[in-house]
């Protein structure tokens, strides 16, 4: 006599526990952080500091363009890494791809573009090797 488990699956091993369970870790990590960077964008937005890229009645076009994006996208992208649900990483792609553009192409209207663009091609590197070692534990087991 055997006994089949419901859906005919296999539990997972510990390996793949442990990598989907540092994956949704680094997915919340990622979320607080564009939950801040939605803040100060929003901030900005209002006009809570004072100077000429600080509030938006008095930023270029290209900055206001891109806060109004950016306003927009951080939020929506946070809530969806928070969930870690897979339309809230197509969003975040998108908005590291906007904010990525930006940067590159305006570089003299932002602080530290060079940290931030780091910053997006690491937790892009993260996510890859994530995805990678899923791949690999699947075909192991």
């Amino acid at each position: 006599m055997s006994v089949e488990l419901s859906g005919g699956s296999k539990p997972r091993s510990r390996a793949a526990r442990i990598n989907d369970f540092m994956f949704r870790l680094f997915l919340r990590c990622l979320a607080v952080i564009f939950f801040a960077a939605a803040i100060f964008t929003w901030l900005c937005a209002i006009g809570y500091w004072e100077g000429t890229n600080y509030r938006f009645d008095t930023m270029g076009l290209a900055l206001k363009i891109y806060t109004a994006v950016m306003a927009v996208m951080l939020p929506v992208a946070c809530v969806g890494l928070w969930t870690t649900l897979s339309w809230g990483r197509v969003i975040w792609f998108f908005a590291v791809a906007f904010q990525s553009v930006s940067l590159i192409r305006f570089p003299d209207l932002f602080q530290y573009p060079g940290l931030v663009l780091l910053f997006h091609l690491s937790c892009l590197a993260i996510y890859v090797i994530f995805q990678l070692l899923e791949v690999f534990i699947a075909k192991k087991e």
